[in-house]
């Protein structure tokens, strides 16, 4: 293959040649022809150099060809379109080894992107030899090619001292890399790479090296909780030295933290700048007597903050810098955040991406959401962030933050006080009080005080010991700090108060002591489109601001009849796993009608029951937005497994009835709860929803004999044999999922399995470079089959009604269709269903991600 390609390009030059020589003695000839007779052009035909686009000389080249083109003979362009279409990593591979062109072409989308995807702990280890791809992948994206042809040459090969190819003596495979990913996985597996471990301390090194040469950079995600070195965050901000204006490529960052209060063991690097952590920090009780306004929680008005002392780095135990040298983001996920110092630090970075901000995903660690930090606070001498601190090891001020996580996170683009400091206190100790009351009355400080007992409900388990002893350092601190807490605020007074306001299109925040003063001041609500409140304090008031704020504009008085109403919120995706009345009347009232695309509703709180009906739901949200709705997920059970909670929410006849009747005509996921006895009829139905392609059924009640998830799975293949314009392509039942896949005749001959899906069964990393596509029908297709379900309520229901009919008639054929495709006995080329048990791909379906009610 190689001689006769090296042949073809000589014969390729000599052409060219050849060629050139013709087209200039023509040239001449055609210019002492034009004196004597001016040329004609027909105007209807277009200028073939203006489609050529500069590429005339390759069109040359090809039409002075004697035989019939061949693939190396398109142009590079058309051939780089080719191989764009091939997304299989096994695929690409094949090319590359093909022809040196085809190799300068595959290169690039082999090595696009670097995901290490773990095994999952249940599947079990395997014999086989593995691959460790972090390990030999870094190397891959760390040494280059130069290192491998200098190993041939040492090793005595028959390509030494023969001159190295130019192809591959430059050949940077890290220079290619768009996306590069670490995944999360087993704790056992994980926990060897954790930073304070020598292991982790070179991961992060290789991490930091190979970072540093991806020029072409995008996307960097770091969703392994062993932490991330600062060495790691420099390589990405060094991105930025390659580009002449300083503009990297980077636009994402996701990281996940580590647990800092875990204690190193005896294999922890003892040269490590990262000391051992303190203890947990103890609960933040707030102090008594305080009421909730908009900002937070109210402190005394005589309180002054404790005056921190700055450190030394050595002295820190976690890493610096981090996120303040990286570059603008567009989209930013940091999350199990457990110090305060990174909050400090994503400030920075907010500030510098203010006005490239898109997506904002910050979630607050499960043991540190007690802590000072994580709560939001309000008093008269509190501060969002110290703007004189260079890094956070200089903040002179205490971690009661005014505005709580999201105030320190916007604390240098938007002040929460509306009068400089300096002013209050300047006023009198006995007019501060009434003052600070005002300010709470004038912004709804009597509607949240009323419901301030929300509060304590997550510190129900704390007892009076530790309650007493919090209010007495309180006191401590008090008295310790008066006379430094007045220098602490002097610098605000000589800033200019910030008012600026994050674009954020996407909005997720997890175990977060909401700021509703911050959400609905800080925020454009007019570009918001994606909403997800996980676990999060206060989200109540937040509904009932957002309500009051967005109120629809109806028609002026005057206007034309049928002028519509204004609608002032782009919202299309709200997730929420505390559901109430209060959010359901914001869906109802607040949003256009049919604009809402995403509804996750869960409810995980440790109560008997949901305080919402599933009626409730219905008549306010799925029947207002049923045109629009494209995933819908509705679960009731809680954390604690509690029997039959799960039942609130189960999908009545009616609704199922709703749902399969072709009025949602945009459905493509669906979750929720099913009993037995409306199985069959959603069976049934099913046609009048071909466009759904992933349905979930976490629980089903009143089941006949034993629960087999996979018989449920083989009745829907039966419906779909008999319906091929059924679209359903992933289907969860309990705690199995299946991909339901097309299967022909020479497939199976060519040794086809059914085992799991992908390369997680070895036990072993894989690297994937399968595209993320949530979609992967065709569009049009889609939207005709929509126009052809939406139909009136009289009609879909006589639809139905033949429909059930003629699947029972037929259904004896569907199950000797299905005993036939599991016996392997396969007649004609067309195509059959089969049946794969896989993993739940929470990258590719949002309710199988969702289902977890976290980020």
């Amino acid at each position: 293959m190689a001689n006769s390609t090296d042949s073809s390009h000589s014969n390729l030059k000599e052409s060219l040649v050849a060629h050139s020589q013709t087209r200039q003695e023509n040239g001449q000839h055609l210019l002492e022809s034009s004196s004597s007779e001016a040329p004609t052009r027909d105007p209807s035909v277009p200028n073939l150099h203006k489609l050529l686009r500069g590429k005339g000389r390759e069109w040359e080249v090809i039409g002075a060809k004697p035989r019939p083109l061949q693939l190396l003979d398109l142009p590079v362009d058309i051939l780089r379109l080719i191989v764009k279409e091939v997304t299989h990593t096994n695929d690409l591979t094949s090319l590359a080894l093909t022809n040196s062109k085809l190799y300068s072409l595959t290169v690039p989308h082999i090595y696009a992107r670097f995901d290490i995807v773990w095994p999952d702990d249940t599947v079990p280890p395997s014999d086989s030899k593995n691959v460790d791809a972090l390990t030999y992948g870094l190397a891959t994206l760390c040494l280059g090619s130069k290192f491998a042809q200098r190993t041939k040459w040492l090793r005595g090969s028959s390509m030494a001292y023969s001159q190295p190819s130019q192809r591959l003596s430059d050949n940077q495979y890290a220079k290619y890399t768009r996306k590069f990913s670490l995944g999360n996985g087993p704790k056992d597996w994980t926990s060897e790479y954790m930073v304070t471990k020598e292991s982790g301390k070179m991961l992060g090194t290789l991490v930091a090296i190979a970072v540093g040469k991806m020029v072409n950079l995008e996307t960097f995600v770091w969703d392994m909780p062993t932490g991330v070195l600062s060495e790691v965050f420099m390589a990405l901000a060094s991105l930025q030295d390659h580009y002449p204006e300083g503009d990297s490529k980077l636009e994402k960052v996701w990281v996940r933290w580590h647990d800092n209060s875990e204690i190193p063991d005896a294999s922890s690097s003892i040269s490590s700048p990262i000391q051992a952590a303190p203890p947990p920090p103890p609960l933040a009780v707030p102090p008594i007597g305080s009421t909730v306004t908009p900002i937070g929680n109210t402190l005394p008005h005589d309180f002054h903050p404790p005056v921190t002392q700055p450190i030394t780095y050595s002295e820190s135990h976690v890493e610096y810098p981090t996120f303040s040298v990286l570059p603008p983001l567009k989209s930013l996920t940091v999350l199990d955040i457990d110090e305060l110092a990174y909050l400090d630090e994503m400030s920075v970075l907010i500030e510098r991406s203010r006005s490239k901000l898109r997506e904002l995903r910050v979630g607050i660690s499960q043991k540190a959401r007690t802590a000072d930090f994580a709560q939001a606070w309000d008093g008269t001498t509190l501060q969002q962030v110290d703007h004189d601190a260079r890094w956070p090891g200089e903040s002179r001020i205490s971690d009661r933050r005014l505005g709580g996580v999201l105030g320190v996170l916007v604390g240098r683009i938007y002040d929460i006080r509306r009068k400089s400091t300096m002013k209050i206190q300047e006023k009198e100790p006995t007019d501060t009080a009434p003052e600070q009351g005002s300010a709470s009355q004038a912004n709804g400080g009597e509607e949240f005080s009323s419901h301030f007992n929300a509060v304590h409900q997550l510190f129900e388990h704390t007892n009076t010991s530790m309650s007493s002893q919090a209010h007495s350092q309180n006191q401590q601190q008090t008295n310790s700090a008066t006379a430094r807490g007045q220098s602490n605020i002097r610098p605000c007074a000589d800033r200019k108060r910030l008012d600026g306001k994050l674009q954020l299109e996407t909005l997720e925040l997890e175990r977060v002591s909401l700021s509703v003063q911050v959400c609905t001041k800080a925020v454009d609500w007019s570009i918001l489109t994606s909403l997800t409140i996980l676990d999060c304090m206060f989200v109540e008031h937040l509904w009932r601001a957002l309500k009051r704020q967005f109120h629809p504009t109806p028609p002026a008085h005057g206007s034309p009849a049928g002028a519509p109403t204004q609608y002032h919120l782009a919202l299309k995706q709200i997730h929420t796993d505390t559901t109430s009345n209060t959010l359901i009347s914001f869906i109802k009232e607040t949003l256009a009608p049919n604009s809402l695309e995403v509804l996750f509703l869960q409810d995980r709180r440790r109560t008997p029951g949901p305080a919402v009906k599933l009626d409730q739901i219905f008549k306010g949200a799925i029947k207002r937005h049923r045109s629009s709705l494209k995933k819908l997920l509705l679960d009731s059970s809680d954390e604690s497994g509690e029997v039959r909670r799960w039942t609130s929410w189960m999908l009545s006849s009616e609704i199922v009835c709703y749902i399969t009747s072709g009025r949602m005509p945009n459905l493509k996921e669906l979750s929720a709860a099913f009993d037995f006895k409306d199985w069959h009829p959603f069976l049934q139905r099913l046609p009048n929803i071909p466009q759904l392609r992933s349905l979930h059924i976490p629980h089903m009640l009143e089941h006949i004999g034993n629960f087999e998830p996979k018989e449920l799975a083989l009745q829907l293949i039966d419906i779909i044999t008999l319906r091929p314009e059924i679209q359903l392509c992933y289907v969860g039942i309990g705690a199995k999922c299946f991909e339901i896949l097309e299967t022909r005749p020479s497939d199976i001959s060519n040794g086809g399995s059914d085992g799991l899906g992908g390369n997680h069964g070895n036990g072993a990393i894989v690297i994937d470079m399968d595209d993320d596509n949530d979609d992967d029908g065709s569009e049009a297709d889609e939207e005709t089959e929509e126009d052809d379900d939406d139909v009136n309520d009289d009609n879909s229901t006589g639809s139905q009604a033949d429909a059930g009919d003629d699947l029972t008639d037929v259904s004896d054929d569907a199950e000797s269709e299905t005993d036939s495709l599991r016996e392997g006995d396969l007649v004609g080329s067309a195509a059959r269903l089969r049946l794969r048990e896989i993993l739940f791909y929470d990258d590719k379906v949002a309710i199988f991600k969702a289902r977890h009610a976290r980020l």
